[in-house]
C-alpha cells in the first residue's frame, strides 16, 4: 500500500460517518467469526476418540475374561461344552496423580500434567464384574453347578447370587 493510499484511508476513518460504518463492519465480522468457531469441530472429537478407545478396551477385556472362564470351566469334570457371559458394572477407571500445595489457611490440589497437556495417570482399575452366566452340558447336575459357582466365587470375588449356572440345551 502506498503512502498516499494509507493517508486517504486514515483521513476517511477520522470522519464521524466512516467511524460508525467501520464499527458496524467490525462488529459484523466479529459475530461471523464467533459463528464460524461454533460450526468448526473442536477438541471434542479427541475426547470422543478416547471414549471409543476405552469402550473397545473394555469390550476386549470382557471377551478375554469370558474366553478364559469358558476354557477353565469346560475342563471341570462333568461340565462339558461351556458358554460364559460376563457383565460389567463399570468401565475402566483411571485415577490421576494430584499435586497438593498447603498454605497457612488453605490447601490447593491440582492434577499433575505431562508436557503434552494430558494428566498423569497414577492407577488404572479394570472394570468390575457384575454377574456371570454359565451354560454347560453338566449344568443340570447340582454338584457340577455348585463346583462352578464356587470356582467363579473364588476367582472373581463375586457373591454367589450373581452367578447363574444352567444346563445347555442339546
Amino acid at each position: 500500500m502506498k503512502k498516499e493510499e494509507f493517508l486517504s484511508v486514515f483521513h476517511a476513518l477520522q470522519s464521524g460517518k466512516n467511524r460508525t460504518s467501520l464499527a458496524v463492519v467490525v462488529g459484523v465480522l466479529a459475530m461471523l467469526l464467533l459463528l464460524l468457531s461454533e460450526l468448526l469441530p473442536s477438541g471434542n472429537t479427541q475426547k470422543a476418540a478416547v471414549s471409543t478407545a476405552q469402550t473397545a478396551t473394555v469390550s476386549q477385556y470382557q471377551a478375554k475374561l469370558e474366553q478364559q472362564l469358558e476354557e477353565l470351566i469346560s475342563q471341570l469334570q462333568g461340565a462339558g461344552h461351556t458358554t460364559v457371559m460376563v457383565t460389567l458394572s463399570t468401565g475402566e477407571e483411571t485415577v490421576y496423580a494430584v499435586d497438593t500445595q498447603t498454605g497457612d489457611m488453605q490447601q490447593q490440589e491440582t492434577h499433575v500434567l505431562l508436557q503434552d497437556g494430558s494428566a498423569l495417570a497414577e492407577t488404572t482399575y479394570l472394570p468390575q464384574v457384575c454377574g456371570v452366566a454359565v451354560l454347560c452340558e453338566g449344568g443340570g447336575d447340582v454338584r457340577v453347578a455348585a463346583r462352578i459357582t464356587e470356582l467363579l466365587h473364588s476367582l472373581l470375588d463375586l457373591p454367589t447370587n450373581r452367578i447363574c449356572v444352567e444346563q445347555r440345551k442339546r
